[in-house]
């Protein structure tokens, strides 16, 4: 009886400890799906980002969407299903707060509208002016709900009027080769279609090996306006999982993938509406 008492004392300590041991480890002991919604210049850094996070939860896959911003919330917001969002408009990101989609956004790094050439910029294209001279094929985005395309036209109008030819921005703008969205320009330089693009930095830096890339001042690039956010919105099925993703990307591992990807990280990163605790620092 006695031995019968003790390996029960003994298996009801190891219960204890095991569920000791859970308890420490269950903030971070995840599993399952993240479905993530992210706008078209977030390619890259997802793609590394879904990379390492995975490595870190053999448990987990991350399922990447991409598209634009404006139309990714819109389906959400129509209720499909999505564990993060992370749009390239932190207002987007605050509309799925301000209408019940999500309790909270997060600002976590920013971007800028650069010119890509093909590999060794055969054209010498080195400023705005160089894509008004003949020959030069010139291509942007032109989606309706693409934030791309505004930004890409006020980024033309910006630098143009810094290099003292105000006039050739709407002319650069009316000549251009129309492509839809972020990827298309990008592989209409690519593949020769084109010379010249507008693509986010970001977009840029992920086809680096095939193109060059035109950096601009920052008065002009619209870095101070274009910020990435993250939400878990009340549409996600797996809000632990999604979270501790978003979690991830604030850390110093996450932000220095963005760094490496064109995604300057925002530190400290930008919190709004209820954020849970263990984003708060």
């Amino acid at each position: 009886m006695t031995s019968a008492i003790g390996s029960l004392v003994r298996a009801a300590r190891i219960i204890c400890l095991s569920g000791a041991v859970g308890i420490l480890l269950g903030n971070h002991a995840i599993a399952g799906v993240i479905e993530i919604f992210h706008a078209d210049s977030l390619g890259g850094p997802m793609s590394w980002l879904k990379k390492a996070f995975e490595a870190k939860h053999s448990g987990v896959t991350i399922n990447l969407t991409p598209g634009t911003s404006r139309q990714l919330a819109d389906r959400i917001l129509a209720g499909e299903i999505c564990d993060v969002f992370a749009p390239s408009s932190s207002p987007i990101a605050d509309e799925l707060v301000t209408k019940n989609a999500a309790d909270w956004s997060v600002v976590f790094s920013a971007n800028e509208m650069a010119v890509i050439t093909a590999k060794g910029n055969p054209q010498g294209i080195h400023k705005i002016a160089d894509l008004a001279r003949p020959g030069v094929t010139f291509v942007r985005i032109t989606g309706e709900k693409d934030l791309g395309t505004g930004r890409t036209i006020e980024f033309l109008k910006r630098a143009a009027t810094l290099e003292g030819k105000p006039e050739l921005a709407q002319k650069i703008i009316d000549a251009a080769g129309k492509q839809n969205s972020v990827p298309d320009t990008v592989r209409a330089v690519r593949e020769g279609n084109a010379n010249a693009g507008v693509v986010y930095y970001s977009a840029a830096v992920a086809a680096k090996s095939d193109l060059e890339i035109i950096r601009f001042p920052a008065s002009v690039n619209l870095s101070d306006a274009i910020q990435n956010a993250a939400v878990v919105p009340h549409t996600a099925k797996n809000p632990k999982e999604a979270t501790e993703f978003v979690r991830f990307i604030l850390s110093a591992e996450g932000q220095g993938i963005l760094l490496q990807t064109g995604q300057p990280p925002v530190v400290p990163a930008i919190r709004k509406g209820k954020i849970p605790p263990e984003l708060t620092n």
